[in-house]
């Protein structure tokens, strides 16, 4: 390979990763034009056209998809040749930003990122939790923490925890509607609805002997925050489907009850901690990520 092209492999790969050369530039430290002259070089050398450009859209062609699976791994192996020579002599410091669900976060991940911190004071925390799906390689975080059954493979992940679901009710909804049997008998019962997960009026459910399906629900209230939806369960205003982590505590203390104890919300979810291909040897990740899998691994203190 000619030397010269490995020099413009970093603008064209980070051009693929943010579909943009506006955002590239900005991510490199680059003018706009700058990453465009690269991508117009590399193509130049090569003889070939990497890039279908239009005014909103940057799509590989199949050339450029062929270049592109190689070019990231290279890109990545000097990334991580330069990180381990940089940091081979010192202690892991630095900004780290971290992402992660609202509810998760704020009763589960806060403690433990109070404890990171303190100790290592060197490495700034900056946090965010929100229950929006976010572009990890856009808003240029570290780590993202996922509650899903994951599909992306654009990111590294690391399982955490199961994430466990139940099908709960308080005490007062089921005296008056009844405690449900069977899946199929949710049809007739009233639902909270979560506003940011993935076909929220359906849920496909497994029995333990292997049996599947999948009902719809009716809609009681709808809202895009977990403690407004756990106010509303525990006032028994509708049934839920809640993770273990928000609702452990509440049927302990038996606010609410757990119903339909032989079925599975299907697919299974976990708990993930997901970073960047580009990120996934950095000091402070590893730091990090090793920290939070020896608090939440193996059987999470939360599952009922």
């Amino acid at each position: 390979m000619h030397a010269s092209i490995l020099v413009y492999l970093p603008s064209f790969v980070k051009v693929v990763e943010l579909a943009s050369f506006s955002k590239a530039a900005i991510a490199l430290g680059m003018t706009k034009s700058a990453v465009s002259k690269q991508v117009q070089a590399l193509e130049d050398l090569l003889k070939v056209r990497l890039l279908n450009r239009t005014t909103r859209t940057v799509r590989l062609t199949d050339e450029g998809e062929m270049l592109y699976q190689q070019a990231r791994q290279i890109v990545d192996a000097a990334n991580e040749a330069q990180r381990q020579v940089k940091n081979l002599n010192e202690q892991p410091s630095g900004s780290l930003k971290i992402n992660a669900p609202q509810s998760f976060g704020m009763l589960h991940l806060a403690p433990a990122l109070a404890e990171f911190a303190k100790l290592y004071p060197d490495i700034q925390l900056e946090v965010d939790f929100t229950d929006k799906f976010i572009n990890i390689l856009e808003e240029g975080v570290d780590v993202t923490i996922r509650i899903a059954s994951l599909t992306d493979s654009s990111l590294i992940a690391r399982k955490l925890a199961r994430a466990q679901l139940a099908f709960v009710a308080a005490p007062e909804y089921l005296e008056r509607f009844g405690t449900p049997k069977h899946p199929d008998d949710l049809i007739n019962h009233r639902f909270l609805e979560y506003s940011y997960i993935d076909r929220p009026k359906e849920i496909r459910w497994r029995h333990r002997d292997g049996s599947a399906g999948v009902i719809t629900m009716n809609s009681a209230l709808r809202a895009n925050n977990a403690f407004m939806l756990m106010e509303a369960l525990r006032r028994g205003v509708a049934m839920g489907v809640f993770p273990t982590f928000i609702i452990g505590d509440a049927i302990r203390a038996g606010e609410v009850v757990p119903v339909l104890h032989d079925y599975t919300v299907d697919p299974e979810r976990n708990i993930y901690a997901l970073f960047p291909h580009n990120r996934h040897m950095s000091a402070k990740v590893r730091l990090f990520i090793d920290f939070i899998s020896q608090r939440f691994g193996g059987t999470p203190y939360w599952e009922i």
